[in-house]
């Protein structure tokens, strides 16, 4: 019993030390170990171009870039919230616009961010100007187009919005910030 104890150990030690000393020891499945692997840019024999990096198939799309529709003069469209607003979507579109917007509009669209005051960057306009007034002659999609192209000194917002996060603030700004809250009549 003693001799097969220590013929195994032996059979062991022997197994595990390769000789190298950053050797991985022995492979049982080659395949694993020893993978054929290409290059991107590398000739391949098994696609029929030669090629290990393929273009993709017509018509693919990356994951968070759906394309915006265009208009024949590729203008983007002006489109309508595809999203029903509850309550949910009001406190994260004001939420969000708070952590992205207020930087530079201030909390309540005044234009006095702290980017305005303390950093001295022209000041964006202020949602209570005159030609905010008449905001329902703008659709929802036209503040959505402005927070994903930007404007004047205003950059895209796309790459810290996703595409539905964009029509909760454009909501909550159109809504809540652009209307003035309607005054309650004395008695």
């Amino acid at each position: 019993m003693a001799k097969l104890v220590v013929f195994s150990s032996l059979i062991v030690f022997f197994m595990s030390c390769s000789g190298q000393r950053n050797s991985t020891g022995y492979s049982l499945i080659n395949d694993m170990m020893y993978a054929e692997t290409y290059e991107a840019f590398s000739d391949n024999p098994y696609f029929d171009n030669g090629q290990t990096m393929q273009t993709p198939p017509e018509g693919t799309i990356a994951r968070g870039k759906m394309p915006h529709p265009m208009d024949a003069d590729g203008n983007p469209l002006v489109l309508e919230n595809p999203y029903e607003m509850n309550e949910y979507h009001w406190q994260r579109g004001k939420a969000l616009y708070e952590k992205t917007c207020s930087a530079c509009h201030g909390v309540t669209g005044k234009g006095d961010g702290l980017v305005v005051t303390k950093g001295g960057f022209p000041a964006p306009p202020k949602f209570s100007e005159r030609r905010w007034r008449k905001i329902d002659k703008y659709p929802s999609g036209y503040v959505y187009n402005v927070i994903t192209f930007g404007y004047g000194n205003m950059p895209s917002h796309a790459q810290q919005l996703y595409s539905e996060d964009r029509w909760y603030v454009s909501e909550y700004v159109r809504e809540k910030l652009l209307r003035k809250p309607k005054k309650k009549k004395r008695n």
